[in-house]
This record gives C-alpha cells, structure tokens and sequence, in this order.
C-alpha cells in the first residue's frame, strides 16, 4: 500500500469518525436543551405553589390569632401601674 492510499483512508476514517461524534454531540446537547426548559417550567411551578402556601399560612395564622379560643387561652399581659 502506497503512502498516498494510507493517507486517504486515514482521512476518510477520521472524518466518518468526526461526523459521528458531532451527531452524538448535537443530539445530546437537544435532549440537554429539552430537559432544561422542563426543569424550568417545574421550578416556575414550585415557586408559584410556594408562594401560594406562604400566602395561606399567613391568612391562617391572623384567623387562629384573631379567634376567640387563641385569645382566651393566650391573653396578653396587661402591665400594671404602680401608684
């Protein structure tokens, strides 16, 4: 085999060879792009449902605070005045 037909497979191997890394490359980094705009449409969604309980945590704490049992059981000291 002469120089030049080694040479000439080489290259043709090499560049099958590098085709095929870039189509794997290229179809990984999709599937990448396509599972990051998942995850941030969930975290979007956590964020919106956190929001949403902290907001109803905190109606529900004035309701129990502002209850009649909550005020009977746990009334605020009055300070005493010293004559």
């Amino acid at each position: 085999m002469n120089t030049i037909l080694q040479s000439q497979v080489f290259f043709l191997i090499s560049s099958v060879g590098f085709v095929t890394l870039w189509i794997f490359v290229a179809v990984f980094l999709f599937y990448l792009i396509r599972a990051t705009k998942v995850l941030s449409r969930i975290m979007e969604k956590v964020e919106k449902d956190i929001d949403n309980i902290g907001d109803t945590t905190k109606e529900m704490l004035e309701e129990v605070k502002n209850s009649t049992v909550f005020n009977f059981l746990f009334k605020k000291k009055r300070k005493s005045r010293k004559d």
